[in-house]
């Protein structure tokens, strides 16, 4: 029986439905309900970008610290005629492109979320703002400059 066959079959199959749908999910938290949003606090995100801060700048200095080491005993060995040092140079670029890999993921991780908190926080003032502008438009009343009789303002007076 092909995979396909036996896959359609499984699904037609009350009994391996009712065994896929009462498996256990794997970390489940109890308190948690299913519908829940992801809620992440701008403190949870400032760690996590930090953490990338300080590993970008440990790897920048750590990366790196055998790369004139390797060079040097690759060239020699080249000269020399061994095929040990052609390897040894491969496996320094190799290393030094995947270092800058890892340097660039650090610095987009720590500067996406320092971008995620500032945009959050920005855009939370703006409905902030608009909230109590609108608040404050409805209680605000202002004198017309035609008639001193006083009417409901329709929005924010600048």
């Amino acid at each position: 029986m092909s995979f396909d066959q036996e896959w359609a079959e499984l699904k037609k199959n009350a009994a391996a439905r009712t065994r896929l749908n009462s498996a256990p999910m794997l970390e489940t938290n109890p308190t948690q309900t299913l519908n829940e949003d992801l809620i992440v606090n701008d403190e949870e995100l400032g760690k996590i970008g930090h953490a990338a801060y300080v590993l970008h700048g440990k790897l920048m200095a750590d990366g790196k610290h055998a790369q004139q080491q390797s060079e040097t005993a690759s060239d020699s060995l080249q000269s020399d005629g061994f095929a040990t040092g052609v390897a040894l140079n491969k496996f320094s670029k190799a290393w030094k492109t995947q270092v800058k890999t890892l340097l660039d993921g650090c610095a987009h991780i720590s500067n996406h979320l320092d971008y995620s908190i500032k945009s959050k926080r920005k855009e939370d003032e703006q409905i902030e703002t608009t909230i109590r502008a609108s608040k404050i438009a409805d209680y605000f009343d202002v004198q017309s400059k035609e008639n001193a009789t006083r009417t409901r303002s329709d929005g924010p007076i600048m």
